[in-house]
């Protein structure tokens, strides 16, 4: 996919009134998969930024790959050039080559993934920022500026076990819920809350999104052959004609999803598939 059609898309996007647009994290992929083109997500973020002015801008999910700092000090910057438009989602990875390409632990990527939400709290609202854990170490650091968003901007974690659970509860502000069925959705979302009241946190307080692949065309079936072609499951993406995709979107809203998160496939097809779905709510 070429940059110049990814800045559309969200242009696209923002005048059609949707709420946000979402970019993964990859440094490598296995084409087997599917297109490896991944840009980079933060600095996609910055150049998308400078072409909407309204829309939410979001990771889904920035991986455990960068240090703490670094990663605080983007996000600063990325809220002050969004004017305040970002939610940063960070999850714990499952494709170990990259991890080994960069020198991070893969079997310690869940430490690492925590120690990393806890310390870019801290730099991103404290004054002289101080922290010790088993991966990272810090001592009266002080960033600046501090994001305009406050305290900080959204943090939301993604996974589905519990160890990512607590980690909702503990720190924060909403589960990235990634293909989730009703069943593992609904589950996930009374985990947390059950959670929440260990550890005393007010279970309103956090948000619950749901992202799948989907595929949308005029005529259901020929959308449902064409899920089929890539091996998506109809248990856990958004498939159909407009209006079979808004019914199962509105059953995970039923279920407590705050917010839907659409990447529609063929690539390439992005925007009259956005545009089908906006009909349809109209």
């Amino acid at each position: 996919m070429k940059f110049s059609y990814l800045k559309k898309v969200a242009v696209e996007a923002e005048e059609q009134g949707y709420d946000s647009i979402w970019v993964a994290d990859h440094l490598i992929y296995p084409e087997s998969l599917g297109p490896s083109n991944i840009y980079e997500p933060l600095t996609t973020l910055a150049a998308l930024s400078s072409t909407t002015s309204s829309i939410v801008l979001g990771t889904s999910v920035l991986l455990p790959l960068r240090h703490p700092l670094v990663i605080a000090k983007m996000l600063s910057t990325l809220d002050h050039a969004s004017n305040g438009r970002i939610v940063l989602g960070i999850g714990a990875g499952w494709y170990k080559p990259e991890f080994d390409a960069v020198a991070v632990p893969f079997d310690r990527r869940g430490e690492i993934e925590e120690e990393t939400i806890v310390l870019l709290g801290r730099l991103l609202t404290e004054g002289n920022a101080s922290f010790s854990g088993k991966h990272f170490r810090a001592e009266d650091l002080s960033l600046n500026p501090k994001p305009i968003q406050k305290p900080r901007p959204r943090i939301w974690i993604g996974g589905g076990v519990q160890k990512t659970f607590e980690r909702i509860a503990k720190y924060g502000d909403g589960w990235l819920s990634w293909s989730p069925t009703p069943e593992t959705f609904s589950c996930g979302i009374s985990r947390i809350r059950k959670y929440c009241r260990v550890f005393g946190r007010d279970t309103s307080k956090i948000e619950f999104a749901a992202d799948f692949v989907s595929c949308v065309k005029k005529d259901g079936e020929v959308a449902r052959r064409e899920a089929e072609r890539m091996h998506l499951r109809k248990e856990n993406s958004i498939i159909g004609n407009p209006e079979e995709c808004l019914e199962q979107i509105d059953e995970y809203v039923r279920l407590g999803a705050d917010h839907i998160i659409l990447g529609f496939k063929p690539y390439g097809q992005e925007i009259e598939s956005m545009k089908m779905i906006m009909e349809e709510i109209d």
